[in-house]
This record gives structure tokens, sequence and C-alpha cells, in this order.
């Protein structure tokens, strides 16, 4: 079924209420390819093409529900709205924004849907296969989980960015703002959009070498879903994969949503390569505080030893990955560095604590709004990263080659 595309301007720019012209309107200006991939992925999940192995319903009702869980009133209204005019019932409104998944007037396949988008929303680092089995019970596909899984890292990713451009712009989002481009509904469904047989799920072996400690050193990746393989790729998952991407089962897998993949790759760019702004060493460091909290042994271990290599502070990155970096821990990191990542782990929890004091502190140390545009974009993105790599599959040592 073709959903009719109902969104035409930038949905975080609406949500944090950025009038044209404003120095907030501005500053997002000179980071577009960021701007312009985040408005990409949520097109993509949201008003893509072909609905795929999801609904708009249940596409809605997820999103709807990690927006809640995160308190942001912007994105709650937003996703209330387009739910809404999915065809979705006042209950199953209501079922979105509860507590609870198991509300009256939600069928089993949506309960199952709403208790994956709890876990992945406030504690990804407790999945495990028996939460995909869950989910291949309940009739969804291995598409149909990816686009599930990256739904719900999206919004996580959304609602953090939003609130950094709260902050940046000294003030809240007004939470009565309409959502943006969705006054025409689209068609109702609730019928089941997959067409693929329910995800078969892989087990890795007990004897697998898992990390029991987070490090820097090289860990490889393996998947508890079975990924694409290359010689079945379409031209536009080929395109996607090509390179050093096509040996890895992370983004074979999430070539099942090539679209998805492919405007997620571009926001990643946009946070972490373009020039200008704070330096990479501050965006990984970023990455890699928000990794060590949310506890991403994989995403910590790349995006720390790519911090240590680039501002050659290695002791220091060991030291954030041997203590934590829950709040008052002592590292011993100059002033600089540790406004980083008090700013980076302000945004990680499930709501965001970050406040005007964490972008003040950044502001007497010297450094410019857009430096803090990049360090706050830079761990938003790991919200949605770590999501995706710690419920798809689990990080191990390579065996040594002789």
């Amino acid at each position: 079924m073709t959903i009719a595309t109902t969104t035409d301007v930038d949905v975080l720019s609406h949500l944090a209420a950025i009038a044209p012209g404003s120095p907030l309107a501005a500053l997002r200006a000179q980071r577009p390819e960021a701007a312009l991939h985040a408005q990409g992925s949520y097109v993509a999940l949201f008003d893509p093409a072909q609905a795929g192995g999801l609904t708009p319903l249940e596409r809605f009702l997820v999103a709807l529900r990690v927006a809640a869980l995160h308190a942001a009133a912007p994105a709650v209204a937003h996703y209330r709205l387009r739910l809404a005019n999915a065809g979705a019932s006042a209950e199953i409104v209501s079922a979105a924004e509860s507590v609870s998944a198991s509300e009256s007037g939600v069928s089993p396949r949506a309960q199952a849907i709403l208790r994956h988008a709890d876990l992945l929303a406030t504690r990804p680092a407790g999945a495990r296969p028996d939460d995909l089995q869950a989910l291949a019970d309940a009739g969804l596909s291995t598409a149909a989980i990816v686009t599930l899984a990256q739904i719900i890292a999206f919004v996580s990713f959304q609602v953090r960015v939003l609130r950094a451009l709260q902050l940046l712009g000294d003030g809240a989002a007004d939470a009565s703002v309409p959502a943006a481009g969705s006054e025409r509904p689209v068609a109702a469904s609730t019928d089941v959009a997959d067409p693929e047989p329910p995800a078969r799920v892989i087990r890795p072996p007990a004897n697998l070498n898992r990390p029991t400690a987070f490090t820097v050193k090289q860990l490889e990746w393996s998947p508890w879903l079975v990924p694409l393989d290359l010689a079945d790729a379409n031209p536009k998952q080929a395109a996607a994969l090509e390179g050093t991407r096509g040996n890895s089962p992370y983004f074979r897998l999430l070539a099942s949503d090539v679209d998805v993949l492919t405007e997620r790759t571009a926001t990643d760019r946009g946070i972490f390569y373009t020039p200008g702004g704070a330096p990479r060493a501050d965006r990984e460091l970023s990455a890699a505080a928000t990794s060590r909290l949310n506890g991403c042994i994989y995403c910590a271990s790349v995006h720390a030893r790519l911090a240590a290599q680039l501002a050659k502070r290695p002791e220091e990155i060991d030291r954030l990955l041997l203590r934590g970096v829950t709040p008052g821990t002592q590292l011993d990191l100059d002033d600089r560095w540790q406004a980083v990542v008090d700013l980076a782990v302000a945004l990680a929890p499930t709501p965001p604590v970050a406040s005007e004091q964490h972008v003040g502190r950044l502001r007497e140390l010297g450094l410019s709004d857009l430096e803090i545009l990049d360090i706050a974009q830079a761990g938003a993105f790991f919200a949605w990263a770590n999501r995706l790599m710690l419920t798809l599959g689990e990080p191990y040592f390579a065996p040594e080659q002789p």
C-alpha cells in the first residue's frame, strides 16, 4: 500500500518553534546536512513510499509511546495527531501514552510492539534475543523488527536534538504546537502490512568471547536476526552497503529497511564530519560518554578509541571507560572535556535531564553555540546508534589469528 506523504516542513524546527530568520534558525542552517537527513529519516520512517512490515498506525503508535516516555511535550502532541490521523481510536491513542502496554483495545501484536518500545527507550542494555523472539511470535518479520527498532531509536534521537535546540534557544517549545504537516489524514489501516514470514532469531553460542568490561580494543558484532546476504541485495541496498559496510552484519541487517539506513548514514556524516564547530575529538567524546552511560560496549569501544587517537589523550579516555560517567564521578578531565561529558550524560537518560546550566557552562568556557550543537547532536545520535547495537545483536572479540 502506498502511503501519502503528509509532511513537507522540517519537523524538528517546527517542534522546537524555530522562527524563520531567528538566531536559532541561522545556527541550525550551519549544519544543513544533519538537518536535511534527520528530516529525511523522519520521512523514510513515517511517510515511506511503501508501508513494508509495519502499518502507519503501528508506526505512530510506537512514536507516540517513545515521545511520551521522554516527556517531550511537542513531540507527544505531534505524534498524537499523526496517530489519530492514521485512523487510531481514542482508546488506542490513550494506550500509546499509557505506562502499560496491556490496555484494553490494543491487539496482542500491538502490545508486543509497545513492550519493545518500552524496553528500547528506557533500558536498551537489557535487551536479549528473547525480546526479538517475542516480536517474531507476534508475527513480525526481520524487516519489520528492524524498522521498529529504527523508529524507537530515531524518536529517541529526535527528542534529544529537540531538547538541545530548546536549550540553545534559551526557552522551551510551546507544547500546544500542532503537528507539522499532519492535518491531512492518511488512509486508516489496522491490517498487518508485513508480507514476509516471522523473523528467525539467532542465538549466538554460549562460548562466544563476549567482553565483560568496557574497552578500546577492536570488537566484532554478532546479529540476533539473519542479515541480508549481499548476493540478494537490490541495487539500492548494494549502494548503501558499498565498501566495508558490505562485510558488516550490522549494516547488512539495517539494509532490510534501506531507505532509513541511507538517510541515517547521511545524518551521521552530517553530525560527525562537517567542518568548523566542535573539534572532531569533542564529538567523539560525546558519543563515547553517551555509549558508556547507555551500556553499549561496542559503540563505546569505537568512539572512545577515536577520541583518544584524535586528542592524543588515551589515559583520560581509559578513566572514562573504567570509572563510568555517572554524574559526580571523578574523571580528572580538564574543564572543557568535563563539560562536554556532562552535557552528553545529561541528554542521555530517558527523559533527558539536560538544563540551561549545562549549556551555560560550555558558553562560560568559550564554546560557541555551533560547537555546543555539534556536541549535543553527537550525543543524541548515539541515543539512536546504541539502541540499534544493543537490541539487534551483541559484541564479541574475534578469535586471534594464528
